[in-house]
């Protein structure tokens, strides 16, 4: 009955509502009980005083036949306005007049004479009535004198009945309002849970493999942003398992080349296909496809750890400067190689930065790297650094040839090559400027790459930028 969301809001609403009904219903009776015998008496206070003005003009100041009969039509008059039995008793508890005929009272409805008071009581009148009666008795009063009482009698059960009337009036208005409540809740409890239904429906098939699934974002409220942020999960998940899928595919692709290579050579000269002439010179290609693999392997142990969250940077104060002179004079023989040229622009000339100082002398190592491997024989390399809204900023710059827009927003994709890349590197495995990209985000820092292009020249200049913090 309750294994449902909407089984225990539903519930849980009627429960209360009935409850309440219940309470409000109890509570009710009571007041209404008490309103009416009170209003009731209020009532009777009123004509009491004007039978007892009327029963001293017509019955002590004037006794004649046509007297005593107006004073009968005069009582039975009041006794219908107040749906109430009226008798008038002497002072001595003999009935002087009466609406119904009775002969007698009992006696404790003549405390009102003694005590002077108006009285209640609640009585048969010595099984005259068939049940209780409410009794109201008011003294009367002639020139001082309490010469006799009223009482004004009213049946309980009618007074009860009255009360019911109202009652159920207000259970019958009041089980309306429940029943369109219940339908409220219902359209409620249903608007509530039916999304949570969709999302259970979807995490099971997410769960199963369908990363596509989405769930309609239909409000802004708590369930609206639930369904956003699963859909914003869904999309990461799927995003996180196309590059886990990408990842794989890549490093296939990318352990199968040089074993395949290995292999093959290796083969060749164990068959004799391979001349001992040739040897050597496949003996160099299975060295660089050895040490190309062993970079691979080492660069994927390395973006692994980094991207663990177990690598804590060794932060301490270094010299940006002299760290970009000591990698260039590293690289010189590569620089020379292609008849390159290396500008440096540093401003200031000593620039304290703070950092792990070998993983971003790795940064560096593999900016210069990279604008080596692809620039244009001839041209120049720019290192700038400068010091801007409180950060280092370290730009490197190289001329080559056109990159689409949609490879520079790529170009820190784990194994991601253009194709003219391809072409002009085939030793690098695509990793290097994804552990550039990681190193500098665990220095809560920001990597850039930028693109123009050079009708005239057919060149594009390609600026990596990344900052630090300054000591």
């Amino acid at each position: 009955m309750f294994k449902s969301i909407f089984a225990r809001m539903f519930w849980t609403y009627a429960i209360l509502l009935v409850f309440m009904l219940s309470s409000i219903s109890l509570s009710m009776t009571f007041v209404f009980s008490r309103f009416t015998e009170r209003k009731q008496v209020e009532t009777i206070s009123s004509v009491a005083h004007t039978i007892e003005f009327w029963t001293a003009t017509l019955q002590v100041e004037q006794t004649d036949e046509y007297s005593a009969r107006a004073y009968d039509r005069f009582l039975n008059s009041w006794a219908k306005f107040t749906m109430s039995d009226i008798i008038v008793v002497t002072r001595e508890g003999k009935v002087f007049d009466s609406t119904i005929g009775i002969k007698s009272v009992p006696g404790e409805m003549l405390d009102c004479i003694e005590e002077n008071k108006i009285t209640i009581h609640k009585s048969d009148y010595d099984g005259y009535y068939e049940k209780n009666v409410l009794t109201v008795s008011f003294p009367i009063h002639y020139k001082g004198n309490v010469i006799g009482a009223i009482l004004f009698n009213r049946g309980i059960a009618d007074m009860r009945q009255s009360v019911f009337e109202h009652l159920l009036m207000f259970i019958l208005s009041a089980l309306l309002s429940i029943l369109i409540t219940f339908v409220i809740v219902y359209v409620q409890a249903k608007k509530i849970t039916a999304p949570i239904v969709k999302l259970n429906k979807a995490a099971q098939l997410i769960a199963a493999g369908n990363f596509s699934e989405r769930v309609d974002v239909t409000s802004r409220d708590e369930i609206g942003q639930l369904a956003s942020t699963f859909n914003f999960m869904a999309s990461s998940i799927e995003k996180v398992e196309n590059n886990r899928q990408r990842f794989i595919s890549d490093i296939s692709h990318e352990l199968r080349t040089p074993m395949t290579s290995i292999s093959g050579f290796v083969q060749g000269m164990l068959d004799g296909t391979i001349d001992d002439e040739s040897r050597n010179d496949y003996l160099k290609i299975v060295l660089e496809e050895s040490t190309r693999l062993t970079k691979l392997v080492n660069d994927m142990l390395e973006m692994t750890k980094l991207q663990s969250g177990s690598f804590k940077p060794h932060i301490s104060a270094f010299d940006i400067n002299e760290l970009i002179c000591s990698c260039l004079i590293s690289l010189e023989s590569r620089i020379n190689e292609r008849s390159l040229e290396a500008e440096v622009d540093f401003r200031p000339d000593r620039l304290m930065a703070l950092g792990d100082k070998d993983q971003i002398k790795r940064v560096v190592l593999n900016l210069l790297d990279n604008a080596i491997k692809f620039s244009r024989e001839g041209t120049t390399i720019n290192i700038n650094t400068s010091i801007a809204d409180g950060k280092a900023h370290v730009a490197i710059s190289n001329k080559s040839d056109k990159i689409d827009d949609n490879d520079i927003r790529h170009l820190f994709d784990r194994f991601y090559k253009t194709d003219r890349s391809r072409e002009k590197d085939r030793t690098g495995a695509g990793l290097g400027l994804s552990l550039v990209q990681n190193i500098i985000r665990l220095h809560r820092q920001t990597i850039t790459v930028n693109s123009s292009y050079d009708k005239e020249s057919d060149t594009s200049t390609i600026t990596f930028e990344f900052t630090l913090e300054v000591k």
